[in-house]
């Protein structure tokens, strides 16, 4: 029996997920978690007891990208599900240590599938979203936070003061993601960091 907890803040999808997979005499939905907090509270106690957690990225309290454990061994193995179909997202899960990435709208059959590939230890990626993890930038923390700042709108100014850096330090590490990104303007690096997923990727360690 594979057990296998659903880390979701939608009521609709997490009580979807419990009884479509309750259809399979192989997997047990154990419990469920509505945020980062709860999650992490659950897995603290019986972790050890979790085959697969279904992971979704959007939580009331952060991105679910947090929790993945770093590394991909032992158990449990985390699975991504998630509504938005970025690139980000799918690089930061697997170079976070998780074991597969799909999207919801993914036919029940094909969850099902990755829970037991990702179960007895195999991955679950599609083919694009590993080009994605070649080719997705990564980002240091400091550099994550200059980019949210500058997404809110903030002035250069405004970034140095939020971080306590200097001007000159929000302009380098700006130059520095212009130069190894391609961008050439602040909006541009805005826009792009926005619709690929980047704001709600956590950096990696």
């Amino acid at each position: 029996m594979i057990r296998v907890a659903v880390v979701d803040d939608h009521p609709v999808v997490a009580d979807g997920l419990r009884i479509a997979l309750a259809q399979d005499d192989g997997i047990e939905v154990a419990w469920t978690a509505p945020t980062l907090e709860a999650a992490r509270a659950a897995l603290a106690e019986n972790g050890a007891d979790i085959d697969v957690v279904l992971l979704d990225v959007r939580l009331p309290d952060g991105s679910g990208l947090e929790l993945l454990p770093g590394e991909r061994h032992g158990k449990p193995a985390y699975l991504v599900l998630s509504t938005f179909d970025r690139p980000q997202y799918a690089a930061t899960a697997f170079r976070r240590g998780a074991a597969g990435f799909l999207l919801k709208v993914a036919p029940m059959d094909e969850i099902i599938d990755a829970i037991y590939r990702t179960a007895a230890g195999g991955l679950a990626f599609e083919a694009r979203h590993l080009v994605s993890v070649r080719s997705a930038p990564a980002f240091t923390p400091r550099e994550l936070e200059v980019v949210r700042l500058v997404a809110s709108s903030l002035s250069n100014d405004e970034v140095a003061a939020r971080l306590g850096i200097s001007h000159k330090t929000v302009e380098a590490y700006l130059s520095e993601m212009f130069r190894r990104h391609g961008f050439s303007t602040r909006t541009e690096l805005a826009l792009w960091a926005e619709r690929e997923g980047w704001l709600d990727a956590p950096p990696i360690q």
